[in-house]
C-alpha cells in the first residue's frame, strides 16, 4: 500500500447549462492564459446563499485563475440561483451550471452529478471540490495543484492521485475557532493508511483534488459510499495521497453544516456521553455498519478493476473475527485518540 506523502511549499512544510462540452477552457472573466492547466472547481449548492458570495469572492481571488467553476444545485429554494447568476458576468463562461436530474438526493448525489460532467466532458485534468460556505486562501488552488503535479511527474499520471490539506477553523462570521482543523480534530492525516482510511476518515473533502484516473475509478459511486470525499480517499490507496498541513480553507461552522467540525476535547465528549449516552452509542453502531459495507463496495471496485484489494480483505475478515481477536489488534485499523479506538472495537460487532 502506498504511504502517505507530506508535502512541502513555500508556504509551510509540509451560467451556462451543458452537460458535455461544458464551456470553453478559460480566458474569459479574468482567466489566466490557456497555457496554464485547467482545473474544473466543483460546487455543490443547496440553500446556500447566505454565505455563497463570500466563497465565490474567494475563488475570483485565487493566484492560479484558469479553473472552470461547475455548479450542481440540489433544488435550492432561497436565492441561490439569484446569487450565482449575479457572479455571471465575473466568472464569464467559466461558470457552467450542470443540470441535476435528481432534485433531492442529498450532498453525495449532487458532488457525484459534478464528477461525472467533468470526466464525460473530457477537458480538464483535475478537479476540486468546493463547499458553498466556506472561503477559499487565494494560494489554494495553486499550491494543491503544484502537489498534483509533482505526484503524477514522480508516480505517473495514470495512478489515482489526491491532494488535500489543513484547515482553519472559523466561526459563522469567520472568527477563528482553530487555527487547524487537524489538532482540533484530534487527527493526524500523515500517519493514516489506506487499512485506516477503511475505518476513519481523514481526507476533508472541500480541501481535495484529484486527478481524472482517480475519477474515472471512483465512478460511478457505489450505494454503499457514506460520503464522496470518504469514497475518493479509498480509491486513492490504490495511488498516491498528499497532506499539506498548511491551512488552505476558512473552513466555516453554523448551524446548517451538513458535516463540520466538532470540539473532540475529553472533557467536552464525556459531557455528551452523560447527556445523549444512548443516542451516541446508536450513531457509533451505524457508523461501523456502514464502514463495513462501504468496505466490501472498495473490495468488489478493486476486483473489477483488477487491482490488488488484499488488504481490504484482510480488514474485513478482521472484522468478521471474535472480539477476543479484535481485541489484540484494533490499533493497528482504528486510528485517532484512545476512546474512539476503543468504542468502534467494542461497538462495531455485526
Amino acid at each position: 500500500m502506498p504511504a502517505p506523502q507530506r508535502c512541502n511549499n513555500q508556504h509551510g512544510d509540509r451560467v451556462t447549462e451543458p452537460t458535455h462540452g461544458l464551456a470553453s477552457r478559460g480566458g474569459a472573466g479574468g482567466a489566466a492564459p490557456s497555457q496554464s492547466p485547467l482545473v474544473d472547481v466543483l460546487l455543490a449548492t443547496y440553500n446556500g446563499a447566505k454565505y455563497l458570495r463570500a466563497q465565490l469572492d474567494s475563488l475570483l481571488a485565487q493566484t492560479h485563475q484558469n479553473f472552470r467553476l461547475l455548479v450542481s444545485d440540489d433544488g435550492s429554494s432561497d436565492d441561490t440561483l439569484a446569487v450565482l447568476e449575479s457572479y455571471r458576468v465575473r466568472f464569464g463562461e467559466r461558470l457552467v451550471l450542470v443540470p441535476n436530474p435528481h432534485h433531492g438526493e442529498g450532498l453525495v448525489r449532487n458532488f457525484e452529478n459534478l464528477m461525472v460532467a467533468s470526466l464525460h466532458d473530457g477537458v480538464a485534468a483535475w478537479v476540486a471540490f468546493s463547499d458553498q460556505d466556506d472561503v477559499w486562501l487565494p494560494p489554494k488552488i495553486e499550491l494543491c495543484l503544484q502537489e498534483m503535479v509533482r505526484m503524477e511527474q514522480e508516480g505517473g499520471a495514470e495512478l489515482p492521485c489526491l491532494v488535500h490539506s489543513d484547515l482553519t477553523v472559523v466561526d459563522e462570521h469567520l472568527g477563528v475557532i482553530s487555527e487547524s482543523f487537524a489538532t482540533y480534530q484530534r487527527m493526524d492525516p500523515l500517519q493514516c493508511s489506506p487499512l485506516s482510511l477503511l475505518s476513519v476518515n481523514q481526507v476533508t473533502g472541500c480541501t481535495m483534488m484529484v486527478n481524472r484516473t482517480l475519477l474515472r475509478m471512483a465512478l460511478p459511486l457505489p450505494q454503499e459510499t457514506i460520503m464522496h470525499d470518504w469514497w475518493c480517499g479509498l480509491v486513492s490507496g490504490s495511488g498516491h495521497r498528499c497532506f499539506v498541513p498548511t491551512p488552505l480553507i476558512l473552513y466555516r461552522q453554523h448551524g446548517a453544516n451538513q458535516v463540520g467540525a466538532r470540539d473532540r476535547s475529553l472533557k467536552t465528549r464525556l459531557l455528551r456521553l452523560l447527556t445523549n449516552g444512548q443516542g451516541i452509542v446508536r450513531r457509533v453502531r451505524m457508523l461501523g455498519g456502514a464502514t463495513y459495507l462501504q468496505a466490501q463496495a472498495l473490495q468488489l471496485r478493486l476486483r473489477a478493476l483488477g487491482l490488488d484489494e488484499g488488504y481490504v480483505s484482510e480488514y474485513l475478515a478482521w472484522r468478521d473475527g471474535p472480539l477476543r481477536a479484535r481485541i489484540f489488534g484494533y490499533r493497528e485499523y482504528y486510528v485517532g485518540p484512545e476512546l474512539d479506538r476503543l468504542s468502534r472495537c467494542l461497538l462495531w460487532f455485526k
